[in-house]
């Protein structure tokens, strides 16, 4: 008996080894990545997802209650996000379901329009009061649909809310002015708060 306990112990800790070796270099530079997004006190004990087969998949286990990813599409949007919880359980369903309908080749239109009935049916949240996302990587890239153009993106705070109609904030910009904040509309179900970093 004693001796099948030991046998069971080694081989807890050779799976507890394994898992802890079992980053491959891909995902390594998706964690380097991703980690551009927040302050290093955040990330070095965050939770890291990667996109795979339509959804985001944990490669790294953290220990706080941050997730850090990277948001792609096709039109190389580069921008990696870390999350808090709030986020991570109302903002990240869309975020899933907008990555994986582009890459599966739906309209930036259909997506939106897909996006807005599932919140009626309540088959995507809206933002918790508290959601924050940190954009802070220097290197985003995000693409402008609306000039169908890919753009650098100056590093950024987002606090995502319910929907809120449009003349509700007085901050309302065309223009992305670092360090002031812009009232970002993006999805059709709720609204963001964008604070740039000088």
């Amino acid at each position: 008996m004693e001796q099948a306990i030991k046998i069971v112990s080694a081989l807890g800790l050779v799976f507890v080894a394994a898992g802890a070796i079992a980053m491959t270099d891909e995902e390594k530079r998706e964690v380097t990545y991703a980690s551009e997004a927040a302050p290093k006190h955040i990330t070095d004990s965050a939770t890291f997802l990667m996109f795979r087969d339509g959804t985001f998949q944990t490669i790294k286990e953290g220990s706080n209650d941050f997730t850090c990813l990277v948001l792609r599409n096709p039109n190389e949007r580069f921008e990696p996000a870390c999350l808090n919880k709030p986020a991570l359980e109302s903002v990240l369903p869309t975020y899933e379901y907008h990555t994986a309908r582009l890459y599966a080749g739906a309209s930036e239109q259909q997506v939106m329009d897909e996006i807005a009935k599932k919140f009626e049916s309540d088959e995507l949240p809206t933002a918790k009061t508290g959601s924050l996302v940190y954009m802070m990587s220097q290197n985003n890239r995000a693409y402008r649909e609306d000039i169908k153009e890919l753009i650098s993106f100056p590093p950024h705070q987002m606090y995502f809310m319910a929907k809120l109609p449009d003349d509700v904030f007085s901050l309302q910009d065309s223009t992305f002015t670092p360090g002031s904040p812009f009232v970002f509309q993006a999805y059709p179900h709720m609204t963001s708060l964008i604070v740039f970093t000088k």
